[in-house]
């Protein structure tokens, strides 16, 4: 018995497969296989030995959640456009509810509580939040309301959810919140005056936050003062650095690389230094031409005739993913102060990992072809 391909095939799989959009599916493919080599071959046994005294625990778990993560990408784009817009708040509600739970029962690591421990690793609310957050949103600003009123409901939640983050603290995330808030404001068609205005507001409220209470964000200043002085770099950058320049274009070679051994955010904060080590700065420039090749396909799906949901959510994700990424980038060359942001698909870290999988599946979701 064969399968039927043909255009008239009623097979539910076939048709979900046909719809999908190709360029964006085979550039995620590459970029999910090209993290699991570099990864895989250049931190994660030594990190692991440090951590764990066995060189595999990491590597082990790591392909786990690339499996998972597999899963939940072709999980989630089956739904269409219609099931996102309706069950956005039920996703809210309850990435809001495991966020809000970091405050009562979270794990503190290094002064902040920020994770929920569930005994496989310890997962990071916020990281679900955001792709939620952005649905939540795109399904008020593309709803029939007044703009005043979609304006305030975004509003109210949006400043709830930065006062956990504040509360735990997390100032870098808030402010990724504000923006992902200003990014579909901005697509709703607001004035230029208007946004700037709110944006003035909202940038006074959080550099007074940060004065006052100032004791809270101590390592944020830390940070800070530590970029902008130039004779004072920190350790963890400084390694970085050199470790870029040691593998040179072309890298020293598989198992070469020593900022391993020398700083233990290497397989996370600092993946792009180690794969440049051992691999080159040529094996970067292929990651980021795969990764900003598959966003500008996201955007020119969005300058076609598609809704208002579809393209808030759409360039809302694509801005999220981007901006975590160039922070990321920025901090390996010490462009921007220590934020602790990873790099999807690359950086080791289960909420990283499986929560790119569930925005990639809504991305594929919504960007799938209408079948005649």
């Amino acid at each position: 018995m064969f399968i039927n391909f043909s255009r008239d095939s009623d097979n539910f799989i076939i048709q979900w497969l046909r719809s999908l959009d190709k360029i964006i599916l085979i550039l995620l493919i590459f970029w999910i296989t090209l993290g699991l080599i570099f990864v895989t071959t250049t931190t994660l046994d030594f990190a692991s030995m440090n951590l764990y005294n066995n060189p595999k625990t990491l590597i082990n778990k790591y392909y786990l959640f690339i499996s998972l993560s597999f899963f939940i990408i072709l999980f989630f784009s089956i739904f269409n456009e219609s099931f996102y817009q309706e069950f956005a708040k039920v996703f809210f509600i309850f990435a809001f509810f495991l966020l809000f739970l970091t405050l009562i029962i979270g794990v503190e690591v290094k002064g902040s509580k920020r994770w929920i421990n569930l005994f496989l690793f310890n997962f990071q609310p916020v990281e679900f939040l955001k792709p939620s957050l952005i649905l939540f949103l795109a399904a008020i600003f593309s709803s029939e309301n007044k703009f005043i009123t979609k304006f305030l409901l975004s509003g109210t939640i949006v400043s709830c959810t930065v006062l956990i983050l504040l509360l735990q603290p997390d100032y870098t995330q808030a402010l990724i919140i504000l923006l992902v808030w200003f990014t579909i404001i901005f697509l709703s068609g607001i004035s230029f005056i208007n946004i700037i205005s709110i944006l003035s507001i909202v940038v006074s409220m959080m550099i007074s936050i940060l004065y006052l209470f100032k004791d809270n964000f101590s390592y944020i200043f830390l940070r800070f003062e530590n970029w902008i002085n130039t004779n004072n770099i920190s350790y963890q950058s400084e390694k970085s650095i050199d470790a870029i320049k040691h593998g040179g274009f072309f890298g020293q070679g598989i198992g070469e690389g020593i900022l391993k051994e020398k700083i233990p955010e290497a397989h996370t904060d600092y993946v792009l230094a180690s794969i440049s080590e051992e691999y080159g700065i040529v094996a970067i420039i292929i990651i980021l031409i795969i990764v900003f090749s598959l966003f500008m396909r996201v955007f020119a799906i969005c300058q076609n005739e598609i809704s208002n949901f579809k393209k808030y959510t759409l360039i809302a994700l694509s801005t999220l993913v981007l901006l975590q990424i160039f922070i990321n980038v920025g901090v390996t060359i010490n462009l921007l102060p220590s934020t602790g942001m990873t790099f999807s698909f690359l950086s080791y870290g289960g909420s990283s990992i499986l929560t790119s999988a569930f925005i990639m599946g809504i991305i594929l979701a919504l960007t799938k072809n209408r079948l005649l």
